[in-house]
């Protein structure tokens, strides 16, 4: 009877011990330390989503492990599975010039999400001639915004506390002109939305356009006049954003709550970037992902 106890006990060492072993080649294999059983229930406890759905999309969350080539920076981190529902698609490209000269493969392709059921947007731009891309989320009912850029499978980004005097949703090197802009006056239809010109200029002996030659000179842009002609979420917008927001309408500068359907940015160096609108579609529900911006 003994030896056949001693022969069940070693059994179940041996097994305990494959079990293990295999766990840290599993482990080493996904480029991942081996933990012991409690830790590993923590980190699973911290990555967990709520069953119901609920909670905010860029709350605080480790990045999940199954991506760990997204990382968010700043106050507070983000999930990475956090999705977004808009109903509102404009797709965009822009064209990169020197003097008249096209540039080949220069410029974005471009496309602006807008919710009509909640207070958030989204902009996508990838690069066309390296692939780059840029993702920004505004989510007004939450105050936060996220920006993330990608190159090569590998993203990094900010989240930070929505500022209507400080959000640009635009690609890194570009920024600048958004929250400089005045109404000029001038009006015209683009895609069926009615449009106003807004210009930005820096001056000729600014340094930031005597000292790299991607320095902005000046910024044509044509704006929406009802942001909720496009943004059908602008109306539950929290009151403390929309008076600014119109306050800053009234006094002829512009926050960024919906994005320019046609822009004209000329550089110091000679260069021109010009943005046009190629399609609109309304009404046709989709998801994005924020750990999308790796596929």
């Amino acid at each position: 009877m003994k030896p056949l106890l001693l022969f069940v006990w070693l059994t179940m060492c041996v097994s305990s011990l494959q079990a293990q072993w295999l766990k840290k080649m599993t482990d080493k294999i996904k480029g991942q330390p081996a933990q012991s059983a409690p830790a590993q229930a923590k980190e699973d406890e911290e990555d967990a989503v709520p069953a119901d759905g609920e909670g905010d999309p860029l709350s605080i969350r480790k990045p999940a492990r199954q991506d760990p080539s997204l990382i968010i920076g700043g106050d507070e981190k983000v999930r990475i599975d956090s999705t977004f529902e808009f109903d509102v698609a404009v797709y965009q490209e822009t064209a990169a010039f020197q003097g008249n000269q096209l540039v080949k493969d220069g410029g974005e392709d471009i496309v602006i999400y807008y919710s009509s059921k909640a207070p958030q947007f989204s902009i996508q731009m990838t690069s066309k001639s390296t692939s780059a891309r840029y993702h920004y989320f505004a989510d007004f009912q939450k105050e936060s915004q996220l920006s993330i850029t990608a190159i090569n499978g590998i993203a990094s980004g900010d989240k930070e506390v929505l500022d209507l005097n400080s959000m640009e949703p635009v690609f890194p090197g570009e920024s600048g002109y958004l929250n400089q802009l005045l109404r000029t006056g001038a009006k015209k239809v683009i895609a069926g939305v009615a449009c106003e010109e807004y210009v930005a200029q820096n001056a000729k002996d600014d340094p930031r356009v005597l000292n790299t030659h991607h320095a902005l000179m000046t910024a044509h842009v044509w704006i929406p006049m009802e942001p909720h002609t496009l943004f059908h979420g602008y109306g539950l917008i929290p009151d403390k954003y929309k008076i600014l927001i119109e306050k800053m309408r009234i006094e002829g500068s512009y926050a960024p709550v919906v994005l320019p359907l046609e822009m004209e940015l000329d550089y110091g160096n000679g260069e021109r970037v010009i943005t046009s609108t190629t399609e609109i579609i309304m009404g046709e529900p989709r998801k994005v992902r924020i750990a999308d911006i790796n596929k």
